[in-house]
């Protein structure tokens, strides 16, 4: 019977949780014991009759996670009343209040300050009153009080309001508001409302001001809505004198796990007879229930002037069409299943959409892919591979065709004394188009070999930092092989819709330089200072691949341009990357590509990027990063063609960044168009980077 009751006792309990749930009527109060209090003093005389303590000198008065520090404190035990005078600071882990005389109720957290001061750390914010009432825990109303997240004295900013309220990890709500650069009040605010805390909060962004030759003078206005924990909204209303005035929302949503987007519509009311103008874009990427990973990025404009009007950098505001992909895939082992819709629109140069009747942009609606990884059979050196796609490939002028192709693959790996490598492969390309009542197939063998090696020797350097150093050699030569089959009767709508024939010998030679780095502290790290590839091929049969007419090359018409990667870094902080293609039987170099830059970790930095293609292109960039005029950082961006010798663009950025606010200054040449905005942000409050028209952010 002893062990009844408790069994009884726990019974009637969850009986009584089940039956009440969780409403406040049910709950069952558990009476805290209340915190003990100290009270520590130079000199301390406690009246008993009053229940009163006197306390003089270095006074502290604690309870819990609170102190409460004085010159001089009267405390009554019986009410939990406090008076502190001289050098009076109350602290606590949210805030710390100070000033030169103090009333407090430690039990209701009620009191108030004279001549006070509120400092808020989490979110550096800076509150003082002539008198500052404490109405909670986390409540304050001042009268006559400034806020400022700067720190001293005189502060860089700050507000004045008549009357202010304040609610920690809330707002601070002011009426009759000015705002002040130093002491000099430069904008009057009827009422404002500013986040006292760190995390996401709604509210109106600082705005932006700018002039364009294209779009005049801008202004933007943002709201930012919060909506709940993973999901977020930003209202956009923007101004342009030579365009109209536009209006948007970015609406971001986080889906758990790794599911996340974003969605943007735009639209820009014409002014003096232009047309209106509409933007959407979608992006998303995510796994889906049934592991099937997801992945949209679909965009669309009503014309091609909205990309030149509205783009920001090069390869946005000269773009000639709008693409929108929307992708899915699903895994199981080494099988891969995925699907696509593709489509592009093209976008003529009468910023409008081309003619039914002249639009021949070939479109993927669906594109279909299987694929089975390499597989090994058993224990042996062979494997097997699978390769399949289907595509509805159309034109809204043209064919359009359904085509299938499934590629099987045997192949085998061996390494003979341990040293050599050799893999051979076979395959077999089969195809087949369907249009307009008909149907045709064909089939295209191919084979490959491949002979290499990997050669490698360390070295003792023994350095303060590298220890060792390991030189990699990494030779190969391979030969691919597809014979000449006649595909006169199949459809041509791209590239890949012929394959020509092949019997060519390519060969490779990998240099590698990499150390074993050790710190001070016994670390081990591996950089890789030196990667540099040679390859060329050489065409034992033909020169065009797409002809099978072609007459006989030359021996040294045979070789294709030699290709050079290099990849050199010299530090954790520095960078050479070539990438060239030179045609060894005359003509030089038919590409070269060179990006090289430093950068010191402190925020200044150097890039240049050369591009050149023969008879076609060549141009310089340069990027310049510099933090050494702190608080000043600049940033300056250059193309420049050398092919035609005129600049293609010029940006620069600054930014003045203070304790507790930054200025930003932008100013962007093009060859049709110049562009200066302006904008600012102060702490707390985040800035309008960019107008809501800009459709290249990427997740």
């Amino acid at each position: 019977m002893k062990d009844f009751f408790p069994v009884m006792k726990v019974a009637v309990l969850l009986l009584a949780s089940i039956l009440c749930g969780s409403g406040p009527a049910c709950a069952v109060e558990e009476k805290q014991a209340p915190l003990p209090i100290a009270l520590e003093a130079d000199e301390l005389v406690f009246d008993q009759k009053e229940g009163v303590y006197q306390a003089q000198g270095d006074v502290h008065l604690r309870r819990g996670e609170a102190t409460l520090a004085a010159d001089r404190m009267q405390f009554n035990e019986e009410t939990g009343d406090a008076q502190a005078f001289g050098n009076v600071r109350l602290l606590d882990p949210e805030a710390v209040v100070s000033g030169e005389a103090l009333t407090l109720n430690i039990d209701s957290d009620v009191g108030s300050v004279r001549n006070g001061r509120i400092f808020l750390p989490k979110p550096n914010f800076h509150v003082a009153g002539s008198e500052i009432e404490k109405l909670g825990k986390y409540q304050y109303r001042i009268a006559d009080g400034t806020f400022t997240t700067c720190d001293g004295e005189r502060p860089s900013w700050k507000f004045s309001a008549r009357q202010l309220d304040v609610t920690v990890g809330g707002y601070a709500w002011a009426r009759h508001v000015f705002f002040h650069i130093y002491d000099v009040p430069v904008l009057y605010l009827p009422v404002m409302g500013y986040p006292v805390k760190v995390e996401r909060e709604s509210g109106f962004l600082t705005p932006r001001f700018g002039l364009s030759d294209k779009r005049g003078t801008e202004l933007s206005l943002v709201y930012y809505q919060v909506l709940d924990r993973h999901m977020d909204a930003t209202f956009f209303l923007d101004y342009y004198s030579r365009l109209g005035v536009g209006k948007g929302v970015e609406y971001r949503y986080f889906l758990g796990h790794d599911n996340d987007g974003q969605a943007k519509l735009y639209h820009v009311s014409g002014l003096d007879g232009n047309s209106d103008q509409v933007a959407l874009a979608w992006q998303h990427m995510g796994t889906l229930p049934g592991q099937i990973w997801l992945t949209a990025d679909a965009q669309y404009v009503s014309s091609r002037r909205y990309f030149s009007d509205f783009g920001e950098v090069a390869g946005e505001y000269n773009r000639a069409r709008a693409e929108s992909v929307i992708a899915a895939s699903r895994h199981w082992g080494n099988a891969n299943l995925a699907g696509q819709f593709r489509y592009l629109r093209q976008l003529n140069e009468d910023d409008e959409e081309l003619p039914v009747d002249d639009d021949l942009t070939l479109q993927r609606l669906p594109e279909v892919r299987f694929d089975i990884l390499r597989r090994r059979f058993g224990y042996t050196p062979f494997y097997f591979r699978l390769d399949s796609s289907a595509a509805y490939l159309w034109k809204k002028q043209g064919e359009k065709v359904g085509r299938i192709g499934l590629r099987p693959e045997i192949s085998a790996q061996f390494n003979p004394g341990g040293w050599l490598e050799i893999g051979a492969s076979m395959g077999y390309l089969e195809r087949v188009y369907a249009w307009d009542g008909e149907q045709e197939h064909k089939g295209v063998p191919d084979a490959s070999l491949r002979l290499g090696t990997r050669l490698s020797r360390v070295y003792a350097v023994d350095g303060e930092v590298v220890r060792k150093l390991q030189h990699v050699l990494q030779p190969e030569i391979i030969y691919e092989y597809v014979p000449g089959v006649d595909q006169e009767d199949l459809p041509r709508l791209e590239f890949e819709d012929f394959i020509g024939r092949r019997n060519t010998v390519s060969y490779g030679l990998v240099n590698r330089l990499i150390a074993r780095q050790e710190s001070e502290q016994g670390q081990v790290d591996y950089h890789e200072y030196l990667y540099l590839r040679l390859a060329q091929e050489y065409d034992i049969s033909r020169s065009d691949h797409s002809d099978l007419l072609a007459p006989q090359r030359d021996e040294a018409e045979r070789w294709s341009a030699l290709r050079t990667e290099l990849v050199v870094r010299p530090t954790r902080h520095s960078y050479l990357d070539i990438d060239s293609r030179l045609a060894t039987s005359g003509g030089g170099l038919a590409t070269f590509h060179a990006e090289g830059g430093l950068e010191d970790g402190r925020g200044n930095g150097l890039a240049l990027r050369y591009r050149y293609w023969r008879d076609e292109q060549e141009y310089l960039s340069a990027n310049l990063d510099l933090a050494w005029l702190k608080p000043v950082y600049i940033n300056y961006e250059q193309r420049y063609s050398l092919d035609s010798s005129v600049t293609l663009e010029n940006v620069l950025n600054l930014e003045y960044r203070a304790q507790c606010w930054s200025l930003f200054l932008s100013w962007r040449d093009r060859r049709d168009e110049q562009e200066i905005s302006f904008s600012f942000a102060l702490t707390g409050i985040g800035k309008t980077s960019h107008p809501g028209s800009r459709l290249d952010e990427t997740l």
